[in-house]
């Protein structure tokens, strides 16, 4: 079955809690003791028409045979029966089991028996487990039984439920007392339930649980939730603990081996699919996952949520030609998976791969699909500069910022691209601009005093004082706003800066007698006295050495100001 929860849960309000008790009570005139446990059973999965039925029927008689009536009430099979036909669900049909669920808390069950049926050579095999309907990932495994019939393995089964029910007294004591943060007295009782019924997976869970809320150590719940997977290799909430207790111990392969597991245990379930699949690629060695990914997928060909599983797992691999297979494969099965996920991770993939033209051509798709999501914006205009089409790349950055586009590390992004380009000139007043918008990435910061620098360069080969003027200028403002550890660097930069250009304006000056350039390459002087040791920690040899020339110049300057400043 496919439907979802609500679909059941409606019905349950339209009846309005009258309809079922109504045929119960026609049926079998007995009230159930108000402290009597409810319990469900569920037609059984089996391949086989009317078989899952059968079991079921079954398995119902033989409880209500061998569990007196006032302590275990067996919810009779016309009140399951009339749930499900005001509903339009099948009756004769296994529900899925977040719909048995459902139906368990319409009906006011405690607990629920559910199962799978098959036909053998000489009769049946079945397997059942006890769930408690509070939450149907805490789950006893009631065994395998091959028999003649159903009712022969009606009799086992509910022998078994018997002996495992001996169990849940103290489940209950422990999740009670674990929510009160008793939990030495809860892990007591935990044990002691445990002792009643030696293969016990649900007392075993609530101890699991209280020492997580308990934050013991990570050995512990390793031990734990180990015994619960040994009694029943599929049990979701002991995969889940014993993945955390092997990741918390660092044993990474073991933790994707037991998150792999945890996936194949219900791999149509979306919320747990994007859980383990994030832990899965989030591990140093996706690699171990992949043959029980492998092994999952082969078991259930043309699975969607399985085949997306493999897709991520070979990402994480880097088995990029796989992954590529794959998620084609993916879109052709069912085209809503080409999602803005889809793209983003594949044109970051075969960036990855070094394929920087096709990583362009898929964000590009994907923008085409989800016009100015951020994201593949930000994959596109990164794979275009990656490839070499620094202008197509720049011309799509402003398009989206003028689409008001939150692109990431846009301001970042934009001045490199206009340093790649070339366009030396309109990078100080970007990064003006963008810091002044409100941008206080220190990258920007970076980048304004790597931008000074260039300029001082510049001026360095051109000696004009129009670009020591600018580089000066951009020192000065790189100087106002770069981060206290690269402070001493951009002191450092301005007063060395200051040495050559004043230098220049001392020449100039002799050789026009100009009494304003000789003042103001006294002026360059004294800043340069003053930055130079400030900046001296970040070069103090050529901090020593510039202030050798400073030295030298300084008294030059006082002369040409005294000989032409009358």
């Amino acid at each position: 079955m496919s439907r979802h929860f609500q679909a059941l849960a409606g019905i349950g309000l339209a009846l309005g809690g009258t309809l079922v008790p109504s045929v119960a009570s026609a049926q079998y005139n007995r009230v159930p003791d108000p402290n009597a446990t409810r319990v469900m059973v569920a037609v059984f999965r089996s391949a086989e028409k009317g078989l899952g039925v059968q079991a079921a029927d079954a398995l119902r008689s033989r409880m209500g045979s061998d569990f007196p009536f006032k302590q275990v009430y067996v919810l009779p099979k016309q009140d399951i029966v009339a749930t499900l036909e005001a509903s339009g669900f099948p009756v004769a049909d296994a529900l899925e089991p977040h719909d048995q669920k459902a139906l368990a808390t319409i009906l006011r069950a405690d607990e629920y028996l559910a199962g799978t049926v098959s036909k053998t050579a000489t009769g049946v095999k079945v397997d059942a487990q006890l769930v408690l309907a509070r939450d149907n990932t805490l789950v006893q495994p009631l065994g395998t039984y091959e028999a003649k019939s159903v009712g022969d393995a009606a009799k086992e089964i509910s022998r078994e439920l018997k002996e495992a029910r001996k169990q849940l007294e103290f489940e209950k004591k422990c999740t009670s007392l674990g929510r009160q943060g008793q939990y030495d007295q809860a892990i007591a009782a935990a044990k002691e339930g445990i002792a009643a019924y030696p293969k016990a997976t649900l007392a075993r869970t609530c101890w699991a649980q209280v020492l997580i809320s308990q934050k013991a150590p990570a050995q512990q719940m390793l031990e734990v939730s180990r015994e619960i997977v040994n009694l029943d290799p599929k049990n979701k909430q002991g995969l889940a603990i014993l993945a955390q207790a092997y990741r918390d111990l660092n044993q990474q392969d073991s933790s994707v081996v037991t998150l792999t597991r945890l996936l194949a245990t219900d791999p149509k379930n979306p919320r747990l699919q994007k859980d383990v699949v994030d832990a899965l690629t989030a591990m140093a060695n996706p690699a171990i996952a992949r043959p029980i990914i492998d092994e999952a997928v082969a078991s259930n060909p043309g699975d969607p949520e399985l085949l997306r599983a493999r897709w991520f797992i070979l990402l994480g691999q880097r088995d990029f030609k796989e992954a590529f297979k794959q998620g084609d494969e993916l879109v052709k099965l069912d085209t809503s998976f080409a999602d803005t996920t889809y793209f983003i991770r594949t044109s970051r993939a075969y960036a990855a791969d070094s394929q920087a033209q096709k990583a362009a051509e898929t964000a590009a798709k994907g923008l085409q699909k989800f016009p100015n999501q951020p994201a593949l914006v930000y994959e596109h205009i990164l794979s275009l500069q990656k490839s070499g089409q620094l202008q197509p790349a720049l011309e799509a950055l402003d398009k989206a910022l003028a689409a008001k586009v939150p692109v990431e590390n846009s301001s970042t992004m934009r001045i490199l691209l206009l340093k790649d380009l070339g366009r030396t000139e309109e990078i100080m007043p970007a990064i003006k601009s963008s810091i002044a918008a409100g941008d206080t990435s220190s990258n920007l910061k970076v980048l304004a005093l790597q931008t000074a620098n260039d300029l001082t360069k510049k001026a360095g080969a051109s000696k004009t004082p129009e670009d020591y003027e600018a580089a000066i200028d951009a020192l000065k403002y790189a100087d106002s706003v770069v981060p206290n550890e690269l402070k001493a660097q951009s002191q450092f930069l301005l007063g060395a800066a200051y040495v050559p250009y004043g230098q220049m304006l001392l020449t100039n000056a002799q050789a026009s007698k100009d009494c304003a350039l000789s003042k103001k390459a006294k002026d360059m002087f004294v800043e340069a006295q003053i930055l130079l040791p400030k900046g001296g920690s970040f070069a103090p040899d050529a901090m020593r050495q510039y202030m050798g020339f400073v030295m030298q110049l300084d008294p030059a300057a006082d002369q040409m100001v005294k000989a032409y400043c009358k």
